[in-house]
């Protein structure tokens, strides 16, 4: 009896462990672009989508306003899901308007420039490079479907080995097992993220077509910049001054560029 019991329980745990990370590490589907007939309104337009990084301090806002100081008046829509990881970020692209994260409104606006902040949610959970840049292309590919041009931040800095203190120990122990399969048993590295986009673009012929921002302009170094961090995975308001000033000069320089 007790034998069956064990047995029962390690088979229930297998299930279990196997449904979590295929539900945590499958890959999005190809989504169907749909059809939009909405016309770019003049004067300069810029979305803004990703995931927690675009809702804090008011970014839409300090961005507006840094821009404006530099000579350029534009219009801001913006959409962040707090905690999503790049698969997220990609189908949110397609929800309805009347469904939560929908940055499908974003699309609709037809802005010049989309600036893309992701990444964060992907490194902090061991995700790893190739599910990193699957999906930074499909959102890429689907913003210039409608000729939008693409505008990405560098995967941020931030404090890896801090939040890894942080985390309980059933969500320690997935991240050493995904580093384990996907990496050998070695850390990923922030460069890695970075390197991995880097290259598919440059494989894919989107390189050109495609903006980076190098996020080590705000800050290269978690461990020397703290005073710029609110906690290891976000700035506070002082690192969002520096990082909106960023962001505007990476616009301001596109535009001069025409």
């Amino acid at each position: 009896m007790k034998k069956k019991l064990l047995v029962s329980i390690i088979l229930l745990t297998g299930v279990v462990s196997f449904i979590y990370f295929w539900n945590k590490y499958t890959y999005a589907g190809e989504e169907n672009y749909f059809s939009s007939n909405t016309k770019p309104e003049n004067g300069m337009q810029i979305g803004i989508i990703g995931d927690s990084w675009v809702v804090r301090q008011n970014l839409d806002s300090l961005l507006q306003k840094k821009l404006l100081d530099k000579g350029l008046h534009s219009e801001i829509y913006s959409s962040g899901n707090p905690g999503a990881k790049t698969k997220k970020i990609y189908e949110n692209l397609f929800k309805d308007d009347n469904e939560e994260f929908s940055s499908k409104k974003v699309i609709e606006r037809k802005p010049d420039y989309c600036i893309i902040i992701a990444g964060v949610n992907d490194a902090a959970t061991y995700m790893g490079p190739e599910f990193y840049t699957y999906h930074m292309v499909k959102i890429i590919k689907t913003l210039l479907h409608y000729n939008i041009r693409p505008v990405v931040v560098s995967l941020p800095e931030f404090g890896a080995e801090e939040n890894f203190k942080n985390k309980n120990i059933a969500s320690s122990l997935s991240n050493r097992s995904a580093e384990l399969v996907l990496n050998g048993g070695d850390h990923f590295k922030i460069s890695d993220y970075r390197n991995a986009l880097q290259k598919e673009l440059k494989h894919g012929g989107l390189n050109e077509k495609v903006i980076i921002l190098n996020f080590d302009e705000v800050s290269s170094d978690y461990d020397k910049d703290r005073s710029l961090y609110a906690d290891p995975l976000h700035l506070n308001k002082q690192g969002y001054q520096k990082f909106s000033e960023f962001l505007a000069k990476g616009i301001v320089n596109l535009e001069n560029a025409k």
